[in-house]
C-alpha cells in the first residue's frame, strides 16, 4: 500500500486516535492502528482497545491500495515531527511502512494486517441526531464528576439517558464519583426515538470523544446497541462500550427544600477559591471554608504550616449566618463546570449535599457534599 496526503489531514486522523491503542504492551496487535484504502481518494484509520472503536476516513491520493497495520506510537510521533508538506506513506514487504514529508524521512514498524482484530460495527437500534457542541457540553460540565475508584465500576462513567417527546428528544447525563455530582438536561430535536435509551459510557470513551469531535463542527448522531454507544460524524465513527451495571438512583441524594441560598457573581467566587489553594498543602485534604453572612462571604483556608488565606465576596443574602466546609477541588471544579455569570449556592443543612447552579440555566446542576471538620 501506498499513499499521499496533506500533513494537516493525515496528523488529524492520528490525533483523533492517539489515546486508544494500548500502550503498556507495545507488542499487542492492540498497539497498532489500521490503514485501508477505501478508493483512489480515501484512507480509512482503524484503532482499537477494549472500551473503545475508533474508524475515520481522510482524504488521500492511493498510489497503490492495500492495508498497513502499523506501531501507532511510532507513526504518531513521527506524524508530528514532519515538515509542512505532503506526506507519503508506502509499505515494505516485511509490514514495516516508509513514512516521508519533504527531506525528512522515518521507518516504521507494522504487523501483519490479517492479524489485526476486526473492527466492531455499529449496529444501532435507535439514532439522535444532535449538535455537536451537546456531546462537547456532557464531556465538559460532566464528564468531571466520573469516578476513578475501579472497584465501582458502575460509577466509571457517565450515564446518558435519551427519553422520547413527541419530535423531540430529551437528554439527560449524569457523573458521581459518591462525593460529587454533576447533572446536565438538554431538550433537542430528534425525531425517530421510539423509547427511552440509556447507557453508561466508560470513562475511556469520554475521553475519546472530546478528541473525535475536536474538528468537527456539523451535528452529529448519537446511535445505542446493546452494549454500545456509537457517535458517528462525516468522517467515521466512535463505538463506546457500555458498562453493563445498573447506574444508581441519583435522583434521591438531590435535595429540594433548603436553609440557606445565595447567589453571587461566580468569576468572583471561583478567584476567591483559587486564592485559597495557595496554603492549602498538596498532601492533605483540600478544604476550603465558607463562612456566610448577611451580604458577604468569607472564603478562607488554613494550614499550620503554609498560613491562612481570606477572601471576602458580596452576596445577595439576609437569613441566618452559616460555617461550612469543602474539598477546595470539589468546589472549584463545580463553579468552572457551570454556565453564566451568577451562581446559586442552595444548602439544606450542614451534612447534606449542596447544589450549585445557574437560575438561568435550570438544565446544569452540580452537586457536592460538605466536609465535616
Amino acid at each position: 500500500m501506498e499513499f499521499v496526503a496533506a500533513k494537516k489531514d493525515f496528523t488529524q486522523a492520528l490525533a483523533k486516535a492517539q489515546g486508544i491503542p494500548e500502550t503498556k504492551n507495545v507488542s499487542s496487535v492492540m498497539a497498532n492502528v489500521l490503514l485501508e484504502s477505501v478508493d483512489s481518494g480515501t484512507v480509512r484509520l482503524t484503532a482499537q482497545s477494549y472500551e473503545v472503536t475508533l474508524v475515520v476516513s481522510f482524504p488521500a491520493q492511493v498510489v497503490s491500495p492495500g492495508r498497513l497495520a502499523l506501531s501507532s506510537r511510532t507513526l504518531m510521533d513521527s506524524a508530528k515531527m514532519l515538515p509542512e508538506a505532503p506526506v507519503t506513506v508506502k509499505g515494505q514487504p516485511n509490514s514495516w511502512a516508509d513514512l516521508g514529508a519533504g527531506r525528512t524521512a522515518y521507518k516504521v514498524p507494522g504487523i501483519l494486517p490479517d492479524n489485526m482484530p476486526e473492527a466492531q460495527v455499529p449496529q444501532t437500534a435507535f439514532e439522535v441526531k444532535l449538535p455537536r457542541a451537546l456531546l462537547g457540553e456532557i464531556a465538559e460540565r460532566v464528564g468531571f464528576a466520573m469516578s476513578q475508584d475501579e472497584g465501582r465500576p458502575n460509577l466509571n462513567g457517565i450515564f446518558l439517558k435519551a427519553t422520547p417527546d413527541g419530535d423531540s428528544a430529551r437528554i439527560e447525563a449524569v457523573a458521581t464519583d459518591s462525593h460529587r455530582l454533576s447533572r446536565l438536561v438538554r431538550d433537542v430535536e430528534a425525531g425517530g426515538l421510539a423509547e427511552s435509551v440509556r447507557a453508561i459510557l466508560h470513562r475511556k470513551g469520554i475521553v475519546e470523544l472530546r478528541r473525535f469531535l475536536e474538528d468537527t463542527e456539523d451535528d452529529v448522531f448519537l446511535g445505542f446497541q446493546r452494549s454500545a454507544v456509537v457517535v458517528r460524524s462525516a468522517s467515521g465513527y466512535l463505538l463506546v462500550r457500555q458498562i453493563e451495571l445498573e447506574y444508581p438512583d441519583y435522583q434521591r441524594v438531590i435535595p429540594s427544600e433548603f436553609k440557606w441560598r445565595f447567589s453571587l457573581d461566580r468569576q468572583e467566587f471561583i478567584g476567591a477559591v483559587r486564592r485559597a489553594q495557595v496554603v492549602i498543602s498538596s498532601d492533605k485534604t483540600p478544604l476550603v471554608r465558607l463562612r456566610l453572612e448577611q451580604g458577604r462571604l468569607q472564603v478562607m483556608a488554613q494550614d499550620p504550616e503554609r498560613g491562612d488565606a481570606l477572601s471576602e465576596l458580596d452576596v445577595s443574602y439576609e437569613g441566618e449566618p452559616l460555617d461550612i466546609s469543602y474539598n477546595n477541588r470539589y468546589l472549584l471544579d463545580a463553579l468552572v463546570a457551570l454556565t453564566g455569570q451568577e451562581a446559586l449556592v442552595s444548602i439544606r443543612d450542614q451534612g447534606s449535599a449542596s447544589i450549585l447552579s445557574n437560575p438561568e440555566d435550570p438544565g446544569l446542576l452540580q452537586l457536592i457534599m460538605p466536609v465535616r471538620v
